[in-house]
């Protein structure tokens, strides 16, 4: 088993702090210690869970989603140091088949190259913890911070692989943060964060 710490971070109103212990902190089952975290936004949510541990890996969960069983077992058969699940999307009670998500309009396979392009990680993906913070951590966007994450780490040379057998399951809002703005925005966002990173 890795030895990572599962950040559950959260913002805004007080129900997200009780759906985390509702929901994405009983779907760890013991596999690994739980951090929780309120803050002013998402990014600093998460950071500062970030300083809370002392694992080698972390991984980060969002509160109203889950790890399925086996998770953390399943990403210590990779090698490298971003470890991608599958994701197995929850809407209005139907269950998704698991997949491995892949860069809009990309038909293949998508790997590190790819996240030059777009993101194909889910937030849940194991990451070493020195990596992220080298990186500097999450920073402050309206949308796509973890893609952001993904791709600085990925660019500081991290390794990335895709662990099928690990399934994140993400339920779906349509108000939520990252599908709820609209596509001019998500773009803008995409634009800075790629001249941001230069």
């Amino acid at each position: 088993m890795i030895d990572a710490t599962v950040v559950v971070a959260t913002y805004g109103e007080d129900h997200w702090r009780e759906l985390a212990k509702q929901r994405a902190v009983p779907s760890v089952g013991g596999d690994a210690p739980v951090v929780i975290v309120h803050g002013d936004s998402l990014a600093k949510a998460r950071n500062e869970g970030l300083e809370r541990i002392d694992t080698d890996w972390v991984v980060f969960l969002d509160a109203d989603d889950e790890l399925t069983p086996g998770y953390l077992a399943a990403m210590s058969e990779g090698h490298a140091d971003l470890r991608a699940p599958s994701v197995e999307y929850v809407k209005n009670g139907h269950v998704q088949r698991p997949y491995v998500p892949r860069v809009a309009g990309h038909r293949h396979d998508c790997d590190g190259d790819c996240l030059t392009e777009g993101n194909w990680l889910v937030i849940g993906t194991a990451i070493k913890a020195d990596i992220v913070r080298e990186v500097g951590g999450f920073r402050e966007w309206d949308v796509y911070e973890d893609w952001d994450l993904f791709l600085r780490c990925y660019l500081a040379g991290a390794s990335v692989e895709a662990i099928p057998k690990a399934v994140y399951r993400a339920h779906v809002r349509e108000d939520s943060r990252n599908r709820a703005p609209s596509m001019d925005v998500k773009n803008r966002v995409h634009m800075e964060i790629v001249r941001s990173i230069g």
